[in-house]
C-alpha cells in the first residue's frame, strides 16, 4: 500500500516536472520581432559606446553610415537611418517595421545613454 502511494506521487512528481520543462521551453522561444527588436538594440547600443570612445580620442562624433570612417556592418543597410552629428551632439533615429505588419516604428538613440527609446510604435 505504501509504495503504490510513493509510486503515485513519483508519477505526479514526474508529471509536473515534465509539464515545468515544456513550459519553459515554450515560453522562452522569441518570436523573429523579438529578434529583430533585440538586434537593433544592441546594434545602438555598440554604436552608441564607439562613438563615446571616437569622441574622446578625437574630440568628436563620427557617421556611422559614412563608409570613409572605415565601418562596414550590414545589419546598418536593414534600416533608414537618419543621422544628425554635430560638435556635442549626435543622434540616430532608425526606421523599421519590426513586426512586418506594413506600419513603420521609429527608435532613437543620442549621446544621452545606450538606451533605445521609442519615438513612433511599429
Amino acid at each position: 500500500m505504501l509504495s503504490k502511494r510513493v509510486g503515485m506521487w513519483i508519477e505526479v512528481l514526474l508529471l509536473v516536472a515534465a509539464l515545468g520543462v515544456l513550459g519553459v521551453w515554450h515560453f522562452s522561444q522569441l518570436s523573429p520581432e523579438q529578434e529583430r527588436y533585440i538586434a537593433l538594440e544592441a546594434g545602438l547600443e555598440q554604436l552608441y559606446w564607439m562613438e563615446l570612445a571616437h569622441y574622446k580620442a578625437h574630440g568628436r562624433y563620427f557617421d556611422p553610415t559614412d563608409s570613409r570612417e572605415g565601418l562596414d556592418w550590414p545589419w546598418i543597410d536593414q534600416y533608414d537611418w537618419e543621422v544628425r552629428i554635430g560638435a556635442e551632439k549626435f543622434w540616430f533615429v532608425v526606421r523599421a517595421d519590426l513586426n512586418r505588419d506594413g506600419r513603420t516604428g521609429a527608435w532613437v538613440i543620442d549621446q544621452e545613454g545606450p538606451q533605445m527609446r521609442n519615438l513612433m510604435d511599429d
